[in-house]
């Protein structure tokens, strides 16, 4: 062997181990937590309950756009097999008539432009139309993907006069580019600033979350009928990141759109939801995302599809 091929051979040998490291690194390592996240169910169903009124009745879905990923990128170290990203906004109501949107998903351009190969004009309005008539807006986070519908309604006055939105969420308009945030001291918005807990109504707590983007937080909601859900935003964007206790690959939060995920917080998050569901079995997990885990919550009748404009006991 020449001392040329030899040279080639080490060359092509470091190449790929550098491409290797390289691609684990991006979609097959997982972070270890950088501290521990308080996750205390019992704690959480005392909040819930320290205000008089009784709990939510029903939680509807609207699905407004699907976008196909591989799933490596959304749960590290699992397989390249397409997946249903789906953009979802929901429906907490009252049997007195009120409801709580969570989450807003987006119009059908930035759907479109971030990928979405199917969108319902027809789900959208009906969220525009719940909006109008929300005691409270609310958004897990503050990316485009979730407030979008917030930012992009053409009723934003009526919007954001019943909009819920965090100090942390207000002060990071970056985070929803390429959409724009309005004036906020023209419609005289007061961001909600609290601390671990917050109980917005009846049964609905906020979390403080921060991790995937400094806005996140997650939303605890008790049914009248003792049901308990989590809606985990992008902390948990398939329920398989809570099984697997795998969050987003370094692809997705440390490299594409310059996103910059706070992967160890994320993480310890992940972990505390994992152990409160080996507590409590029965907990209803949200994804953020998760089209499989979306569709198995409608046809158990843990979610109801469609936003009806009713408050009736499913």
């Amino acid at each position: 062997m020449s001392r040329l091929t030899r040279i080639a051979g080490i060359t092509a040998g470091l190449l790929i181990a550098l491409l290797g490291g390289a691609l684990f690194w991006l979609f097959y390592s997982n972070a270890a937590p950088s501290a521990k996240f308080a996750l205390d169910l019992g704690e959480l169903r005392r909040v819930a309950g320290s205000v008089p009124g009784s709990g939510p009745t029903r939680i509807e879905i609207e699905q407004l756009s699907h976008t196909m990923v591989p799933k490596i990128a959304i749960v590290s170290g699992t397989g390249w097999g397409k997946i249903d990203m789906v953009r979802a906004s929901y429906r907490v109501a009252f049997a007195d008539g009120r409801s709580i949107i969570i989450d807003t998903a987006n119009a059908e351009g930035f759907a479109k432009r971030f990928g979405a190969f199917s969108y319902d004009n027809g789900a959208w309005q009906r969220m525009i139309a719940a909006m109008d008539k929300a005691a409270a807006i609310v958004v897990t986070h503050e990316h485009g993907d979730h407030i979008g519908g917030l930012l992009e309604t053409p009723h934003r006055a009526a919007a954001f006069a019943r909009a819920v939105l965090t100090q942390e969420q207000v002060d990071d308009p970056a985070g929803s580019e390429p959409l724009q945030w309005p004036d906020l001291r023209a419609l005289n918005l007061r961001p909600l600033r609290y601390d671990r807990l917050h109980v917005l109504a009846p049964g609905v707590v906020l979390i403080k979350a921060a991790g995937h983007s400094t806005g996140s937080q997650m939303i605890y909601v008790r049914r009248a009928d003792g049901r308990e859900y989590l809606f985990m935003g992008d902390t948990a964007s398939l329920l398989d990141n809570v099984l697997l206790q795998r969050i987003r690959s370094r692809y997705v939060t440390s490299w594409l759109r310059g996103h910059q995920d706070d992967r160890g917080a994320v993480m310890a998050q992940v972990m505390a939801i994992h152990a409160a569901l080996q507590s409590q079995p029965d907990l209803i997990l949200v994804p953020g995302h998760d089209g499989q885990q979306m569709q198995h919550l409608i046809d158990q009748g843990l979610l109801v599809s469609g936003f009806s404009g009713q408050a009736l006991v499913k």
